[in-house]
């Protein structure tokens, strides 16, 4: 079938949709933003762009935690179930990248995050109308609108790579592809407005939790890693760590308290607040965690141990050796264990979000309040290690201080030198960032998908293997102006 439609098909198809039109404004890149002025969405004051910020992030709090986690972590077959073969769980099989394991645990679906995109279109689209502003609010304003579409860009661009670039509050036409290249111009473009506009901090309420100009030099500094641009990832990476007023959490005691939210590490989160009822169920919390933490067994987790998604003891002795002293072992990881006599691979809870609502209903699962970090100074610093560790730049001894920082912190042993200094930098981010949706980006990133992870064809990146598959409700909404990637075709 022709990709591109003829005016005369397309008029055709109007005609048979405009019953559908007539009651629904919703497109596939502009779902619940309507812009009209009613008194449930008119933006006409800073307070109104204020709410519309807060709906932006929450839209990306309700979207990134599952597909970062399943498809971040999951994918890359850092976690398992105990059982790939009769397993009530179905995220444990994403790691064998096979379209239907994808698409049925939301790998396809991409309108949550053009959700966020619509969102932050309107409070841009809007805000030059207003004239009742402080200039210092406005400019705040923009940059968060800003920087909370260049991240959602910016994972559109590493889950599906060419997506449909949206500007506009509410679009009727259906969008085709943009190439990954455009894609890169503008998520550079909004982080560039975002840097632009923000200040390095605005108290320490909304630390963390709201744009700052250290968030967008963290992201920024990510995209140009992805793309390979090593010379600006460092210095983006440098501002960050000098600049930033980032200092990390010392307390090896104390060291589940970055994932309770606002640390002195945390750069950018999502913030989940029980007095606030953000509270979450069924996400990274209840399929990590068992008893005492969650005894509702009726999902097939929460309860059920042997259900639980975690690293085999292969894989934990792999970041952790048994013997090697690393305080993150017995943080990011719980000493009990579930034990099983009929199975072999008894496996330790991983607990980085075990905290909970104070006297929550442990029966609903209703309950955890950690923050999901979508990325805090030792991302920061190990990304800056990585840039400083490559050929292009090749100041090795400098990566090699920020890699010991990273160590001396968990009161690990400090590294001297002795194998690939590339790879174990990789394995740093697996042992520090695990669970926080960031390795099978490193993978992809770093061209070593193959070596660490179930997709092992050599020609994984050329053929689009990294991509995720589309869903096949959005290809024929758009009228097969969107198309499937390569490799799921």
């Amino acid at each position: 079938m022709n990709r591109l439609i003829n005016r005369k098909s397309k008029l055709i198809y109007i005609a048979l949709v405009s019953f559908l039109l007539l009651f629904s404004c919703k497109k596939i890149l502009n779902p619940d933003v309507i812009d009209i002025p009613t008194d449930a969405n008119a933006i006409t004051t800073p307070a109104d762009v204020d709410k519309a910020l807060a709906g932006a992030y929450a839209f990306l709090r309700a979207v990134v935690p599952d597909k970062v986690f399943l498809m971040g972590d999951m994918r890359a077959n850092v976690f398992s179930s105990y059982s790939q073969s009769v397993n009530v769980r179905p995220e444990t099989l994403i790691a064998t990248n096979t379209s239907a394991q994808l698409i049925n645990n939301g790998g396809g679906d991409w309108s949550g995050f053009y959700r966020v995109i619509a969102q932050c279109n309107l409070i841009l689209a809007k805000i030059p109308a207003i004239s009742s502003y402080d200039a210092d609010i406005r400019k705040k304003h923009i940059g968060e609108a800003s920087f909370v579409r260049g991240l959602s860009y910016f994972y559109l661009l590493r889950f599906w790579g060419d997506v449909p670039i949206n500007l506009k509050s509410v679009d009727f036409d259906n969008l085709a592809r943009s190439s990954q290249a455009d894609v890169v111009k503008q998520i550079n473009a909004d982080l560039d407005v975002a840097i632009a506009n923000l200040k390095i901090d605005y108290g320490t309420g909304d630390k963390a939790i709201r744009a700052t100009k250290g968030a967008a030099w963290a992201i920024k500094a990510h995209v140009m890693g992805w793309t390979h641009d090593y010379a600006s990832c460092e210095k983006l990476c440098d501002s960050v760590i000098t600049r930033g007023q980032y200092k990390l959490v010392t307390d090896t005691t104390n060291l589940i308290s970055i994932f309770v939210g606002k640390s002195s590490e945390g750069i950018f989160e999502l913030n989940f607040d029980a007095n606030l009822r953000e509270v979450q169920k069924n996400r990274v919390f209840n399929r990590t965690l068992g008893r005492p933490w969650y005894t509702d067994g009726s999902d097939g987790g929460g309860g059920t141990e042997q259900f639980l998604l975690c690293p085999t003891r292969d894989q934990l002795y792999e970041m952790f050796p048994e013997k090697t002293v690393d305080a993150r072992r017995f943080t990011w990881f719980i000493k009990e264990y579930y034990k099983n006599d009929k199975l072999k691979d008894n496996r330790f809870y991983f607990g980085k979000y075990r905290t909970l609502q104070l006297k929550g209903d442990t029966t609903s699962q209703n309950i955890n309040e950690s923050n999901i970090i979508i990325t805090r100074l030792p991302d920061i610093m190990l990304l800056r290690a990585e840039a400083l560790a490559t050929p292009t730049l090749g100041r090795t001894a400098e990566a090699i201080d920020l890699l010991n920082a990273v160590r001396g912190r968990a009161k690990a042993q400090s590294y001297k030198g002795g194998g690939d200094l590339q790879d174990t930098i990789l394995l740093e981010r697996k042992k520090e960032l695990i669970g926080e949706g960031q390795y099978f980006f490193d993978l992809v990133r770093t061209r070593k998908l193959a070596k660490n992870s179930l997709i092992t064809s050599s020609d994984w990146y050329d053929k689009g293997a990294w991509l995720l598959p589309i869903n096949q409700t959005i290809i024929a909404k758009s009228n097969f102006v969107i198309t499937q990637n390569d490799f799921w075709k």
